[in-house]
């Protein structure tokens, strides 16, 4: 179990949903993206909902806290692979330029060939 803390606000949620929304938020802000994540979370013992805007800018920090009984339904299956799903796709978006530029360019030449100096 995690206490998240984000613009002032303490809340707990499961180590699963933090880990995707640190994951996520560190993605967006390497390309200075941001997006709004809607999260399960513990407040004054009351689950509930959070949304809360991660990118470029977001100031997010989890602690490690002892578990309890209600903390076990934080572990949102759906929210974890909505995030984990994002953030692939962020990855992916990130690598294809590269893996397109490699394709597209020709192969190198080896370098003897276009540059046979004579001896002096």
């Amino acid at each position: 179990m995690r206490t998240m803390s984000y613009a002032d606000e303490h809340f707990r949620t499961s180590d699963a949903v933090a880990h995707a929304v640190l994951r996520y938020a560190m993605l967006l802000a390497h390309g200075s993206a941001s997006d709004v994540v809607r999260i399960p979370v513990l407040v004054n013992e009351e689950q509930t909902w959070a949304e809360i805007i991660v990118g470029p800018a977001s100031q997010i920090t989890t602690v490690d806290v002892p578990s309890n009984d209600a903390d076990d339904e934080l572990d949102d299956a759906e929210v974890v692979a909505d995030l984990s799903r994002r953030a692939d796709e962020i990855e992916r978006a990130r690598q294809a330029p590269h893996a397109q530029v490699e394709a597209a360019a020709p192969p190198r030449p080896d370098v003897g060939t276009y540059f046979d100096f004579p001896e002096v």
